[in-house]
């Protein structure tokens, strides 16, 4: 977990070299800020996996739209020549962008728990190499966690390429819950939710979620630490690649933290199954792995003795039903009189 990343992790720079974890100052984008009171800066942690192109786009926008003082955090996979070029570049370039160099992926919740570690400030921004913020992206995300003590995590509002479409919000967000207990967990994208336009008054409301996607996410960094970070592989427990975000909340949940979802902040998410070629270095190596996505969602099923993985999309229903050997294909209807009373969805329980 995250508090003995470096028992754990290698943390080196480019020429194999340590990186210096007790760092007391940091930089961000307007010059050098000095310690020990970083809580003014942010760290934005993205994991580097191929896709060079991918990550200087995100990087490039994150530049452009954040005036607030922010440092960037990459973790590499082992990626290619081509790749390593880029982040040497990005490196060389700015002063505020820092490389983990690791020679073989550590999965998902690795990568993302060596730059949680690694960063400085009194927030991190967890976010997929896929992704464009638009300007004005990161302040108000700021807002909203100042402005509730309880507030661990707060996610953006995520646009499709076309920007004025919906790709996730927190009206997609659901769990069932009985008696304290979570049951059920995943996200409905069908009937109302299925084709939604930016500005649509679900997608506006702001407020509570019972979970929300790790790709554009603000974080207190003391809450991360308390929650203990990404479930992490080792001894023979953990997650890898898979169901990350879902675990990641409901740590976060149980440590006596909020999620918000703030529609205020806006990323594009460039993330169409249908348009890329699965074949390629970043979806067989390390995306698109069935076997280990199998794996960790069993194990993230027994951990939080869930029941139903809810998953309601706009032309069919893949929701399932764990039976304690396996995913099952269920018909899940979620305003029956069995289960309507315990739906949570955002800033609401729907039975009450």
């Amino acid at each position: 977990m995250l508090a003995d990343a470096p028992r754990r992790y290698s943390f080196l720079d480019r020429d194999g070299r340590p990186l210096d974890l007790g760092r007391s100052e940091a930089f961000d984008q307007h010059g050098p800020r000095r310690g020990p009171d970083l809580d003014g800066l942010t760290a934005i942690v993205v994991i580097s996996a191929e896709r060079g192109a991918d990550t200087r786009r995100c990087v490039d926008s994150i530049l452009a739209g954040t005036p607030e003082p922010f440092e960037i955090i990459l973790s590499d996979v082992g990626s290619g020549p081509e790749t390593l070029e880029v982040l040497k570049a990005l490196e060389d370039a700015h002063g505020n962008i820092h490389v983990i160099y690791n020679a073989k992926s550590t999965g998902t919740t690795g990568q993302r728990n060596q730059g949680i570690f690694f960063s400085r400030g009194g927030h991190v921004v967890l976010m997929d190499n896929d992704v464009l913020v638009q300007p004005g992206w990161l302040g108000p995300l700021l807002e909203r966690s100042a402005a509730d003590p309880r507030a661990g995590l707060v996610g953006a509002k995520l646009l499709k390429a076309e920007i004025e479409k919906v790709y996730y919000c927190g009206a997609h967000t659901i769990t069932l819950e009985k008696a304290g207990r979570v049951y059920g967990i995943g996200l409905v994208k069908s009937g109302p939710l299925a084709d939604l336009d930016r500005n649509d008054a679900s997608v506006l409301r702001e407020g509570e979620v019972p979970w929300y996607t790790t790709t554009a996410l603000l974080a207190k960094r003391r809450a991360l630490f308390e929650a203990g970070g990404f479930d992490d592989v080792g001894d023979g427990r953990g997650i890898f690649i898979a169901n990350e975000d879902k675990d990641l909340s409901l740590s976060v949940r149980q440590a006596g933290y909020r999620i918000l979802y703030c529609p205020a902040s806006e990323a594009i998410h460039n993330h169409d199954y249908s348009k890329v070629d699965r074949k390629d270095a970043y979806h067989s190596q390390y995306r698109l792995r069935m076997e280990q996505i199998h794996k960790d969602t069993e194990y993230f099923l027994r951990k939080w003795d869930i029941t139903y993985m809810i998953e309601k999309l706009p032309h069919e229903d893949n929701s399932r039903r764990w039976d304690g050997r396996e995913l099952v294909a269920v018909d899940l209807d979620l305003g029956s009189a069995e289960l309507r009373d315990d739906v949570v969805t955002l800033a609401a329980r729907a039975g009450g």
